[in-house]
């Protein structure tokens, strides 16, 4: 293994993550130190704080964790988001199942020393469907880039958002605002180019309802009159009349 001798260089990347062991860390005052997180799944919604060591912004951090998530002080809120009994002093969480993190406070901004380069975006609206939510906010793209490009896109894992609300499915009501979130890629099932327009969709309620009465009709149709049973035909042959209690058989 020349100079390296019989054992190759390794990274502990738990500690890197995760900030446990000194390389998590960075300077004095550098760091993210602790922050505020609410996580929205499929099913679960918990808020609590998290450690994002040697990360100054909780976009870099999420974006690179491998395994699972450590929060602490956790609370577990209910589906309005409204704080429950339920607290748990330390909680682990894998990130798959998170479609949101979000913040109640911005990003911490990039400061001059940063080396990247500055790129000028523009804020365009994003609205998707998940498993369990309508979410919609705003995302930033180059000024000749698609909503569909930025979205196929393979990285980051977390997409950044502003100005960010979440609704579940199966309650429509508004159930969380956050003025900065990241949503995960990997949860997104549908997207809305087009916003939300409530109400309308006429037409598309007719076609429905055509579509449906085609349906039943071809059902009716079938030689079943639309119940479910024996399809065998009955042997032909003189009928027979169940007969009453003490009654004979006749035909």
């Amino acid at each position: 293994m020349g100079d390296w001798g019989d054992t190759p260089p390794t990274f502990d990347r738990s500690r890197d993550v995760w900030g446990e062991g000194s390389a998590g860390y960075a300077d004095e005052g550098e760091g993210g130190g602790e922050q505020y997180m609410e996580l929205i799944g499929s099913q679960l919604w918990v808020a609590g704080m998290v450690n994002l060591g040697r990360f100054r912004r909780v976009s870099d951090f999420v974006n690179v964790v491998d395994g699972y998530m450590v929060m602490r002080d956790a609370i577990v809120l209910s589906h309005r988001g409204e704080a429950t009994r339920l607290a748990i002093p330390e909680l682990r969480v894998l990130p798959e199942d998170i479609a949101i993190v979000g913040q109640q406070a911005d990003e911490k901004p990039a400061t001059a020393t940063d080396s990247s380069v500055f790129i000028e975006k523009q804020a365009q609206r994003l609205v998707v469907l998940t498993r369990s939510h309508m979410i919609d906010g705003d995302i930033f793209i180059h000024g000749e880039g698609s909503i569909m490009a930025f979205v196929e896109a393979a990285d980051p894992k977390f997409i950044p958002m502003s100005n960010v609300r979440v609704r579940w499915l199966s309650d429509r009501r508004l159930a969380a605002r956050y003025s900065f979130a990241l949503l995960q890629r990997t949860q997104i099932l549908g997207i809305a180019t087009g916003g939300i327009k409530l109400g309308g969709a006429e037409q598309t309620l007719r076609r429905a309802a055509l579509l449906k009465a085609q349906v039943r009709g071809a059902a009716d149709s079938d030689g079943l009159g639309g119940e479910i049973g024996s399809t065998v035909p009955l042997a032909e042959g003189p009928a027979v009349l169940v007969p009453e209690e003490d009654e004979e058989p006749t035909v």
